[in-house]
């Protein structure tokens, strides 16, 4: 009893004076009591409370384990009803809750929660510490809501709490206390659900319990505390500088009223800091930064290793340091955020709340440290820190969008170096998510919505999705505009906007959207100080984008002034930085460009040397290595022709290397292999097959299968000229196989792949039906989503593109796996000369290849080799001239003939027509007949030609070439000795060449007549072609006909799946501006487009006749893709196809079609496979029959393609 009266007695001296000999001597009487009587409820509680209040001194964790030891003893010692067991029951529950605090472990928070809610039910709410015992049950539940995110925990919590205020009474020298914690509360239920109401009354309950604190009170700084973090959070959403301002007074008296030996002395310095840091946040003061950092190193300074709240002050220190770090660009300042924000981690226990967080600020900073120096150790752990903080934070948590943001961050830098194209759809997916979670009006929404346009951006950067492009800039737009001026983050938004308005000039050549963000980059660079990180990016950007002015306008002075700009921006970037050697890069280009202008050649030398710089500054695997690579070697190969030595070896070196990078857009590299190939071509050297092997090996990157057919058309402009330049390098090293399977892969690549889609698997279902049908799946998957086009809602667009990436990737992945097994090593690879030479089964199929320096026939027969023919007098020009000619002579014609009517041409139109077929007659299908040995002329069994123009060639009548008017014999033009046919690639004819299933006599013939549009004259035979189709079927197959307002869409489409044949007679438009939607003209103003029949798949379908304008008519910028209605149902699955390559006259259809049906129906069943013959009776007859129709545009247009 004594003991126990000595005991008492000395810590009621420590609650008085804080004098730790006072508890050391209680605590002293408390162990000899309990040694004395080891079951004497009341000696192990005392025990138990004051090694607690020691721990919270001393921070020994071995007291505050012989705390809970105690108490856990006195508890069994009080058992039922014993009159203090709530009372003991309450202490163990602070015990429990206190070692969780230390230590993390989750059971001691759990145990906590039950001794709580028992003391809780054991005392009546009359009992004079029922309030203290629901407020510990609130703090225990907010922690585990913290913990865990379960807002249930969060609701009891403030329920707790809301109880403790209402039985403390007024006056009561707890009610402070128990105010300020239901404040807490509030203040996280408003974080979590944004309900002002819970913030505004957080504020409220925190002022009140300040209010009830005297100044004497030395709970007063705790309550300062509260009040002033509810301020700064109202701030934060509200705006009004009151609230921030009375932050920072409640941190200053916090720190003034508190004695600097006191034990919270580091606590007034830290919250004081912390309103520092948020005034800083909004307004940008250094002099705030600086002083925040001050308070945080002293409180650090203050706050021994051992004490619990070390760690959190060390985490504010390192993010202070952080931000310092962004606004200075002081790699010290950011060294030392890192080392200090590991003493944090290391402090911190495992399973501790707050890990997560800590962990999230390291991984911050090493991002930081990794975009400054580049080492991808930092990024490796940056990434692993941000994906395990993602696992161990639950849904719900108020850092989960914040945290969401910085895990987007990482993975985008992490595919920028690395290349993982997963890792930037990820990063997309991570940043609108964090959007998602981000309420409108949270101050994080901007720089949310900027790094989701970052994301977007970049992946656009990669792959060239439009989508992406058009989403990041309205994500861009949407944070400028919730950003007030004055925000010193706005600069930067509005240069990411200005720098996203360059990509869309860049892709669309809108001059409006350059001249908007030279403006954004002006405003953007006005609105920053030198000393800023950001500065010398936006002086950058500023400089680029007058640089593309100059080249869009040719004004010298942007020249000049984006020298100069680069020039600064280039003076304000550290040595070290991860950036200097794009901005070398760029400045030696733009050097170039004024040596081009002014011919200065000082400007030339310089930018060599700033090239190499870039280059060697850049370590190997760099995403941008690729681009400064090749940059340099175009600066080098413009220095050589201005007379000069250069190293080949070299530059061939550097290109290969770039074009082999695992890294960087695949055009980069693309362009890099073009450059290589034309560099060895010059140089005569020995890799230049290589060069185009690889430049042509990365076509299947350049026009990914997860990207709309619209982009990947985009990034295949010019490929067709690599691959015909490639073919002619093959056959000079005499090659002629290579060649033709180099021009297979370079035409009709759009085509080819969504053919691949379509392949039939039967090899692999026999030996891997579960592979089979996930490839398959996955390529029908891919094939509904290339043909999106623009959405309502830009998001659906861009949702769309995610889901194409992602089924792309997934498909890249299986189809490694199956080319890894035995026997499918070349499965859906590019056919071999073997494979391709199927294609000439029923008849040569003359490959014309024409590139920049000669022009070659390359003929496949299915049992020779390729035969090869060199036609040395015709050219590139030849073509092109030719092309441009009968270009002028057919839009002179029409503007459309069918809309104005007209019928007759000119003399010296036709003299011009004849002038075009003799030109291709005499040089270039003659030689190909003489290389054949086709020499006898026949109109009883002519032979079957299949022709593959490629370039320019694809707008000319090869068909219809040769000698026409007064010199016109039998036997000089082509028609004379053979019919022809036109094939898009030779993996189409192969396929036309497969049999059909469905029996010939069971085809339904489909008949569309639709002779009126919009904008567009009336068609008066429509009708007439389709009472010829219903008199030469002499009811030998069913004929579907639909015409005016049944010729739907919709009933078109239907009437396709199920008819084998069908015919329309309507107006054709080709669209120049998106050629995927030129169309068939049908009822109500409706259009069949392009893109409406590729994504038909008709496995019976045999026979289409387009009996329309411009149907075969292809894309001037995409000559080797076929872009037209014919190739868009042979894709559909027509193996044949007659069609016209531009506009034709009323009265010729009807002639045309009622022959070429009448010679189908000759035969029964009727075969498709005689179409091409039909067509060329049916146009030797239209010619020959009489004066009118012998003019050209009368019966050239009409072709025959495919089977």
């Amino acid at each position: 009893m004594l003991l126990n009266l000595l005991g008492s007695i000395s810590f009621t001296q420590w609650e008085s004076h804080q004098r730790i000999e006072d508890l050391n001597q209680a605590i002293g009487a408390y162990v000899d009591a309990v040694r004395d009587d080891p079951l004497d409820a009341f000696s192990l509680a005392a025990f138990g409370r004051t090694l607690r209040d020691r721990f919270e001194q001393l921070g020994d964790i071995g007291d505050l384990n012989n705390s809970v030891s105690a108490l856990e003893k006195s508890v069994a010692c009080t058992l039922g009803s014993h009159p203090t067991r709530a009372r003991v029951l309450n202490d163990l529950g602070k015990s429990l809750l206190r070692r969780f605090e230390q230590l993390g472990n989750p059971d001691d928070l759990n145990n906590s929660l039950l001794v709580f809610g028992d003391a809780d039910n054991l005392t009546p709410d009359g009992h004079p510490e029922k309030h203290g015992m629901l407020g510990a049950l609130g703090i225990a539940f907010m922690y585990r809501f913290e913990c865990l995110g379960n807002l249930r925990d969060l609701m009891k919590s403030i329920s707790a709490r809301e109880d403790a205020v209402r039985l403390t009474p007024c006056g009561h020298p707890d009610r402070p206390v128990h105010l300020g914690n239901l404040g807490t509360s509030l203040l996280t239920h408003f974080e979590h659900h944004g309900d002002l109401h819970s913030l505004n009354r957080s504020v409220s309950l925190q002022e009140e319990a300040l209010h009830l604190t005297p100044h004497s009170d030395h709970h007063r700084r705790s309550k300062l505390s509260n009040l002033g973090a509810a301020l700064r959070v109202r701030f934060g959403q509200l705006g009004n500088l009151a609230d921030l301002k009375r932050a920072v007074l409640m941190g200053n008296e916090g720190v003034g009223i508190t004695p600097d030996s006191h034990v919270d002395k580091p606590s007034a310095l830290n919250d004081l800091g912390a309103s520092l840091l948020t005034r800083f946040e909004h307004f940008g003061g250094l002099n705030d930064l600086n002083h925040s950092i001050s308070m945080s190193e002293n409180a650090v300074h203050l706050t021994p290793d051992h004490h619990p709240d070390k760690a959190a002050r060390l985490r504010n220190l390192g993010h202070s340091l952080c931000r310092r770090y962004e606004r200075l660009r002081d790699l010290g300042d950011l060294q030392r955020s890192v080392v200090v924000q590991r003493d944090s981690i290391r402090l911190t226990p495992e399973n501790h709340p707050d890990k997560p967080e800590r962990l999230s600020d390291l991984s911050h900073s090493l991002f930081l440290r990794f975009k400054r120096l580049g080492e991808v150790s930092d990024l490796k752990l940056c990434s692993m820190l941000a994906e395990n903080v993602f696992k161990l934070t639950p849904d719900g948590h108020a850092e989960k969008s914040r945290r969401l943001n910085h895990l987007g961050n990482v993975l985008l830098s992490r595919f920028e170096h690395l290349g993982d194209l997963g890792d930037v759809n990820m990063s997309v997916v991570q940043h609108e998510n964090a959007v998602r979670l981000t309420p409108d009006g949270h101050a994080s929404k901007p720089p949310y919505l900027i790094s989701l346009g970052m994301a977007l951006r970049k992946r656009f950067e990669h792959l060239g999705d439009l989508d992406d492009l058009q989403q990041a800039m309205s994500v861009f737009a949407d944070a400028v505009q919730l950003t007030p001026d004055g925000d010193p983050d706005k600069p930067t938004w509005m240069n990411n906007f200005g720098v996203a308005l360059y990509d869309r000039f860049e892709r669309l050549g809108d001059l409006d959207d350059l001249k908007k963000c030279v403006q954004m980059a002006e405003n953007a660079v006005q609105l920053v100080s030198n000393e800023q990180i950001e500065k010398p990016t936006m002086l950058n950007n500023l400089s680029v984008a007058l640089f593309y002015r100059f080249k869009r306008l040719g004004d010298l002075g942007d020249l000049k002034k984006s020298i100069s700009i680069e020039e600064e921006s280039l003076s304000l970037t550290p040595d070290n930085h991860l950036q200097r050697q794009a901005r070398l890069s760029n400045l030696g280009i733009l050097l170039l460009h004024r040596f081009e202008e002014l011919g200065d050649f000082e400007d030339l030398e310089r930018s060599i040397l700033l090239g190499k710089e870039a280059v060697c500054k850049t370590p190997d695997g760099h995403p941008d290595k690729p681009a400064w690579l090749t940059k340099h070697s175009m600066i080098l190969l413009r220095f050589r022709e201005q007379g000069n030595p250069v190293d080949a070896q070299e530059m061939i070196t550097r290109l290969r290397s770039a074009a082999h990078s695992i890294t960087g857009p695949p055009h980069i590299r693309f362009n890099a292999a073009v450059e290589w190939a034309r560099f060895a071509q010059i140089e005569d050297h020995s890799s230049l097959l290589d060069a185009y092997g690889v430049a042509l090996g990365l076509l299947p990157e350049l026009s990914w299968l997860g990207l709309s057919i619209r982009d990947r058309h985009h990034h295949i402009v010019g490929a067709g000229e690599v691959a015909r330049n490639a073919a002619t390098a093959a056959l000079v090293a005499g090659s002629p196989e290579k060649a033709v399977e180099w021009l297979e892969q370079g035409r009709s690549i759009i085509w080819g792949q969504l053919l691949n889609l379509r392949t039939p698997v039967d090899d692999l279902r026999t030996h891997h039906p579960l592979l089979a049908d996930k490839l398959i799946s996955l390529s029908t998957q891919l094939e509904g989503t290339a043909t999106r086009g623009s959405q309502t809602e830009m998001t659906h667009s861009v949702m769309n593109a995610q889901r194409s990436h992602d089924y792309a990737l997934e498909r890249d992945r299986l189809l490694k796996e199956i080319r890894g097994l035995e026997g499918f090593d070349r499965f859906l690879l590019p056919k071999t000369i073997s494979e391709l030479s199927q294609a000439a089964q029923g008849g040569p199929v003359v490959i014309l290849n024409l590139s920049d320096n000669r022009c070659d026939a390359l003929i496949l027969v299915p049992t020779l080799d390729v035969i090869h023919i060199f036609l040395p007098d015709f050219t590139l020009k030849d073509a092109e001239k030719l092309s441009q000619s009968l270009h002028e002579l057919v839009h002179y014609r029409g503007r459309n003939d069918r809309l104005l009517g007209q019928r007759e041409g000119c003399v010296n139109q036709e003299d011009e027509f004849a002038h075009i077929l003799s030109a291709l007659w005499i040089k270039l299908v003659k030689p190909v007949l003489n290389g054949l040995s086709i020499t006898t002329p026949s109109t009883c069994d002519p032979h079957r030609i299949w022709w593959c123009p490629t370039g320019p060639l694809t707008f000319l009548p090869i068909h219809a070439a040769g000698i026409y008017g007064a010199n016109e014999v039998f036997g000089s033009k082509l028609s004379d000795y053979a019919i022809s046919s036109y094939a898009p690639s030779s993996t189409a004819l192969i396929r036309g060449f497969r049999p059909r299933f469905k029996p010939q006599e069971q085809l339904q013939l489909l008949a569309v007549a639709q002779p009126s549009a919009d904008g567009q004259a009336y068609i008066p035979g429509t009708q007439e072609e389709i009472a010829h189709i219903q008199k030469h079927t002499h009811g030998k197959v069913p004929v579907l006909g639909l015409d005016g307002n049944l010729a739907t869409v919709d009933n078109v489409q239907a009437g396709m799946r199920d008819s084998s044949w069908v015919h329309f007679a309507c107006h054709g438009v080709q669209n120049g501006s998106d050629p995927t939607e030129s169309a068939l003209l049908l009822a109500g103003n409706s259009r069949l487009t392009l893109s409406n029949i590729i994504k038909l798949s008709l496995p019976e379908a045999d026979l289409a006749f387009l009996s329309a304008c411009q149907t075969a008519t292809g894309d001037e910028m995409l000559q080797e893709e076929a872009i037209h209605l014919a190739g868009g149902m042979l894709l559909a699955g027509y193996r044949g196809v007659i069609a016209t390559m531009w506009t034709i006259m009323d009265g010729d259809a009807p002639k045309v079609a009622s022959d070429v049906y009448e010679h189908l129906f000759q035969t029964s069943p009727p075969d498709s496979t005689r179409a091409a013959e039909a067509l060329h009776l049916a146009v030797r007859k239209l010619r020959d029959g009489s004066r009118t129709a012998k003019s050209f545009s009368h019966w050239v247009p009409f072709i025959h393609v495919g089977v």
